[in-house]
């Protein structure tokens, strides 16, 4: 059984290999290089040095975690019977995927010899200390990266002006359009060495960008939502605005809800722009309550998405651990009977009916307390037996209404109408919260129309002729 060694070929100057390389790749007697690409190799031939290449596999394979996988394989397969030195340029533990899968094979030993890094060469040329703030990544992995635009950021691996225009417009989300900053080819190798400063919209029109160059980035202003918590932040400073400094988590209560029914009156119109905006009022009230509570030190914004964001892995277990389900019935089970158990006390037996809020509405209080009741199977078979139900309780009301029985037994049996109506729409999977927001809509829409069809004498009208336009109306609008 043979070994790997993985060298570090540094930045591309030969003159910043180490002793420990420059002696690995002399003893070298099976070399593999990760690429031939690199400003240190035409000095390697020179020493006599022969290798095989795997440039190949990146002409070859469709992806670059398939090209890596297939270096690892080989490598793996030609070190169970002999040696091998494997080259890669820069440092090998810097953005070098192949090597880190190396490393967590338990196959084949695989020994380190370090390397200078480009990002020493490049921290010198842009005189960058790292350890005021700084976040490395690969170019050629950026999809669903979070930046921090508030530290100095070196994009490593920028390949090429396609690759750059990817990057440029992954990079935009975070920072400005016109941002500037410095791509860097080859940093430290005399003769290849480049640095040229343009605003970040124009990267991907440098032609010269190759598979040397590099990209870094300054502090920019914050934007999106680390921008909306920092002005929170600012607006509730002791200098800052004093209505917002006034607020509390109580005087706020009106405006959580208001802004969500708001919200929901943009979804349901379709307008993109209207559920943004609305979207964003929203989202202010959550983070103004974080601050408030950040300011008491109870929790702060990233409190809350880590609790948030560990409930979501918790209860899909389907999806972040080892569970199964087949349908999405199975998956609002499972949800109920994971949040059952997160709120279980030791010793103390929950209500079925726990954790339905209060302030929500009526309606919807209505259809979660008779959703929980059926976990437990407190429910009616079919809603034929459900319609039934909703006409006894319409011959209660009919008949407290002629025995007169006064506002309580009204409010009473009018509430058991409901109940019943609410139980009727959840055995027919309509949510009747959805199904009274759609008709109350129906119902302004045909009004206004009749409205219109009035020509302004509509106050004028007897009722039957109000129900004659409201057909009309009906007909017209639906």
């Amino acid at each position: 059984m043979g070994s790997i060694t993985v060298v570090g070929l540094g930045p591309g100057d030969p003159g910043q290999l180490t002793l420990a390389a420059k002696e690995a790749l002399d003893s070298a007697k099976r070399l593999f290089l990760r690429t031939e690409i690199h400003p240190t190799t035409p000095s390697m031939r020179k020493w006599g040095l022969k290798w095989e290449s795997f440039d190949p596999y990146y002409q070859q394979g469709a992806s670059f975690q398939e090209v890596y996988g297939r270096i690892v394989a080989r490598l793996v397969e030609v070190a169970r019977t002999e040696d091998v030195v494997y080259a890669v340029p820069g440092h090998p533990l810097v953005a070098e995927d192949a090597v880190t899968a190396l490393l967590k094979q338990d196959e084949v030993k695989v020994e380190v010899v370090a390397g200078l890094s480009a990002l020493d060469a490049i921290y010198a040329k842009v005189g960058l200390d790292p350890n005021s703030g700084m976040q490395v990544v690969d170019g050629l992995a950026l999809e669903g990266r979070e930046l921090h635009p508030d530290w100095h950021t070196l994009v490593m691996q920028l390949y090429s002006p396609q690759v750059a225009s990817e990057v440029k417009l992954h990079l935009m989300r975070f920072w400005p359009d016109d941002h500037p900053v410095t791509v860097i080819r080859a940093a430290g190798v005399e003769g290849l060495e480049r640095l040229e400063t343009v605003p970040l919209y124009e990267i991907d029109r440098l032609p010269w960008i190759d598979y040397l160059s590099s990209l870094y980035l300054g502090p920019g202003p914050k934007r999106g939502f680390s921008r909306l918590v920092s002005i929170i932040s600012r607006l509730r400073a002791p200098d800052g605005c004093p209505w917002d400094r006034e607020q509390t988590p109580e005087s706020l209560r009106k405006f959580v809800l208001e802004e969500a029914y708001e919200t929901v009156e943009a979804i349901d119109s379709g307008d993109e722009g209207a559920i943004e905006e609305e979207l964003g009022d929203l989202l202010l009230q959550v983070v103004l309550q974080a601050q408030i509570f950040a300011e008491q030190d109870a929790f702060d914004v990233q409190d809350v998405c880590e609790a948030i964001s560990d409930k979501l892995v918790r209860r899909h277990p389907h999806v972040f651990g080892e569970v199964s389900v087949s349908s999405s019935d199975e998956v609002i089970r499972n949800w109920a009977d994971i949040k059952a158990e997160e709120k279980a006390k030791p010793g103390l037996s929950e209500s079925a009916l726990a954790g339905v809020g209060t302030a929500l509405p009526a309606l919807v209080v209505s259809e979660k307390l008779q959703a929980k009741a059926s976990r437990v199977r407190f429910d009616w078979a079919d809603p034929y037996k459900v319609l039934d139900k909703v006409e006894e309780e319409l011959a209660e009301l009919k008949e407290a209404m002629e025995e007169q029985h006064g506002e309580a037994a009204l409010t009473h049996e009018l509430g058991d109408v409901l109940t019943a109506v609410v139980n009727l729409s959840r055995q027919l999977k309509v949510d009747p919260e959805e199904a009274l927001r759609q008709a109350n809509a129906r119902f302004k829409r045909r009004f206004q129309k009749m409205e219109d069809l009035a020509e302004g004498k509509f106050a004028e009208l007897e009722l039957d002729q109000m129900e004659a336009l409201w057909q009309r109306a009906k007909a017209i609008v639906g």
